[in-house]
């Protein structure tokens, strides 16, 4: 069963590596799902919740513009899997009377979403195993205040 879920923000948060990128989703029955990622696909989602653009191209709307190009159009995104402590997703597409459905990571699939402002869904599994009730945890600070 999937939920709907929003991008709750990006965040500093620590972790065995001192201080990491996070997305924080807020699922529709109000569990929290932290995902860590790159700083790279952090700030490409940051960006992307500010409405920032930036003056070239960066490579999520890259991708947003092949898709438009192709005359397909992002139906969702499903964060579908947790193994070993990583998370799973696929970007599905419609191209005409064609889905097509493209494995992913939760971050490029996220900062996909958010260009696009197409849904986001979680799988009930990986909520349960990975989801937090209500708020954040302790640490957690604004992206913009790692700068």
């Amino acid at each position: 069963m999937e939920l709907v879920a929003e991008v709750f923000g990006v965040f500093a948060a620590p972790s065995v590596f001192g201080i990491s990128p996070v997305v924080v989703l807020r699922a529709e029955d109000g569990r929290i799902l932290p995902i860590y990622i790159g700083m790279a696909e952090a700030m490409a989602i940051h960006s992307a919740l500010k409405k920032q653009i930036p003056p070239r191209p960066m490579t999520h709307d890259l991708l947003v513009e092949v898709i438009n190009r192709l005359n397909a159009k992002v139906e969702k995104i499903v964060i579908d899997d947790l193994i070993d402590n990583t998370f799973y997703a696929r970007l599905v597409l419609r191209q005409n009377d064609h889905r097509i459905e493209i494995d992913a990571r939760p971050s490029d699939c996220i900062a996909i979403a958010v260009r696009l402002a197409c849904p986001i869904y979680v799988e009930k599994k990986v909520l349960d195993e990975a989801g937090l009730q209500d708020e954040l945890p302790e640490g957690y600070i604004d992206f913009d205040e790692m700068f």
